[in-house]
C-alpha cells in the first residue's frame, strides 16, 4: 500500500506595490481664476518633482519608495464643475489624497462623504472650517489670519502715529464680508474703530459714494479686498476726490504683479499674499533659485503653499506607512513638520495652527515684506507720502 502525501507550500508576501501614488489636484486652469490656478499647478508639480527626485515616498506596507503622480482636474472657475471633478478624483482615479485652491471650497462635502483627505491652499473662508469636516485641511491663512496681520501692522506703529479710524470698502461677496467682520473685531481689540462701511457690487464703475463716506468720516486707513479693476477705480477716484488716507489696504488686488508697472497710482498699497519668496524658512531660498532658473522671475505667491501641500501629504503617507485613506487622513491631522511656508500643524477643525499672516507693501514697483516684523525686508512706510 502506497501512502500519498501532498505537501502544500504556503508562501507569504506583501501585496504588489502600485507604480505610483495618485494625488488629485483641483485647480482652475481656465477661466478668470486661471491667474491663480496656473501658478498653483506649477507649485504642486514642483513639490512632487522634488520628492520624486529622491525616489518618492517610502511606504512601509510595501517596503519601498513609490513616486507621486499628480492628476490635475480643471475646475474652469466654475463651482458646479469643481464638484464633478472632485467626484472623478474619488471614483475614477481613486486618489489617496487631494490638493486644491480657491473653488475647492465648493467640494468640501464631496471629500467628507468619500472620506478623501484634502489639503487646500489659497482658500480664505473661515466658515468652511466651522462645519465639522474631518477630511478638510488648509496649509494657508484664512480671513481671520489676514485681518490679524493687517491690524497688527497698524498697531505696531509708534503711539503718536497709530491710526484710530478705519474705513471699510465691503464688496458684496461672502469672502470680503467675512474678512471685514474679522477686521472689525481685531481693530476694536486694539483701540481702532470702524467709522465707515461702504458696500458695493464687484466691478462697480463708480466708487465715489463710499470714498466720500470714508473721507467725511476722517478715516486714516482705507481697507478692502477688491479685484484689481475695482482697486484701480478706487485709487483713481480717491485722487479725483482729494481723499488721501494715510494707508490703503487692498487685500487680493495687490497680489497682481502687473502693479509693478503702474507707478505712483499703486505705490504704498498694502496686501497679504499667502506667501512670499523672501520669507526666511528652510528651503525657501533653494526653491526660489530653482524658480528663477526656470522662469527668470521670483517664485509666485502660490508656489510656496503648493510645495508645502505636497510636503504635508508625503510626510503623512510615510508616517501612516500605508495608502489607506483613513490612515493617511489621521496622519495629516497629526502633522507637525517644517515646510517652505513655515511650521505646519492643524487644529481639530482643519485650520492651520498659528498661520503666518504675511503682509506686504508696494514700494517703488516692488512688493516688500513688512510683517511679520522680525522677517521684514523693508519697514512699513506710513503715512503714504
Amino acid at each position: 500500500m502506497m501512502l500519498m502525501v501532498t505537501l502544500t507550500v504556503i508562501s507569504s508576501h506583501a501585496a504588489e506595490a502600485p507604480k505610483s501614488i495618485i494625488i488629485g489636484a483641483l485647480v482652475s486652469m481656465t477661466g478668470p481664476d486661471a491667474l491663480t490656478g496656473q501658478p498653483s499647478k506649477h507649485g504642486y508639480q514642483l513639490g512632487a518633482d522634488m520628492i520624486n527626485a529622491k525616489g518618492g515616498v517610502y511606504v512601509k506596507e510595501y517596503g519601498k519608495k513609490i513616486p507621486l503622480e499628480l492628476v490635475f482636474q480643471d475646475m474652469e472657475t466654475n463651482p458646479e464643475k469643481a464638484i464633478g471633478r472632485a467626484e472623478a478624483l474619488n471614483s475614477r482615479y481613486n486618489a489617496i489624497a487631494v490638493v486644491g485652491t480657491t473653488l475647492i471650497n465648493a467640494t468640501a462635502d464631496i471629500f467628507e462623504k468619500n472620506k478623501l483627505p484634502a489639503v487646500t491652499m489659497l482658500v480664505a473662508l473661515d466658515s468652511v472650517f466651522e462645519r465639522g469636516f474631518k477630511n478638510y485641511f488648509t496649509v494657508g491663512k484664512l480671513n481671520s489670519d489676514s485681518a490679524k496681520g493687517f491690524v497688527s501692522v497698524l498697531d505696531n506703529l509708534p503711539k503718536d502715529k497709530k491710526p484710530a479710524k478705519i474705513a471699510l470698502a465691503v464688496e458684496q461677496t461672502e469672502f470680503v464680508t467675512e474678512l471685514c467682520s474679522f477686521v472689525k473685531k481685531e481693530a476694536a481689540a486694539r483701540g481702532m474703530w470702524i467709522v465707515s462701511e461702504g458696500k458695493y457690487p464687484m466691478l462697480s464703475p463708480d466708487m465715489s459714494q463710499l470714498i466720500m463716506q470714508a473721507k467725511n468720516a476722517g478715516a486714516e486707513v482705507f481697507l478692502g479686498a477688491p479685484v484689481p479693476p475695482d482697486a484701480i477705480t478706487m485709487l483713481k477716484q480717491m485722487n479725483e476726490l482729494g481723499y488721501k488716507p494715510k494707508a490703503i489696504v487692498f487685500n487680493r488686488a495687490t497680489d497682481d504683479q502687473s502693479w509693478a508697472k503702474m507707478g505712483d497710482l499703486v505705490n504704498y498699497t498694502i496686501g497679504s499674499p499667502d506667501w512670499v519668496p523672501s520669507i526666511n524658512f528652510p528651503g525657501v531660498k533653494e526653491l526660489n533659485d530653482k524658480m528663477k532658473a526656470q522662469t527668470g522671475e521670483d517664485a509666485n505667491y502660490a508656489i510656496g503653499p503648493g510645495v508645502a501641500s505636497i510636503q504635508v501629504i508625503a510626510a503623512a503617507i510615510e508616517k501612516a506607512g500605508t495608502l489607506k485613506r483613513d490612515k493617511v487622513r489621521d496622519a495629516i491631522a497629526a502633522t507637525d513638520i517644517m515646510t517652505v511656508t513655515g511650521p505646519v500643524k492643524f487644529q481639530a477643525n482643519g485650520k492651520r495652527q498659528d498661520a503666518i499672516p504675511v503682509v506686504t507693501q508696494w514700494q517703488n514697483g516692488k512688493t516688500e515684506l513688512i510683517w511679520p516684523d522680525k522677517m521684514k525686508t523693508k519697514s512699513f512706510i506710513y503715512p503714504r507720502p
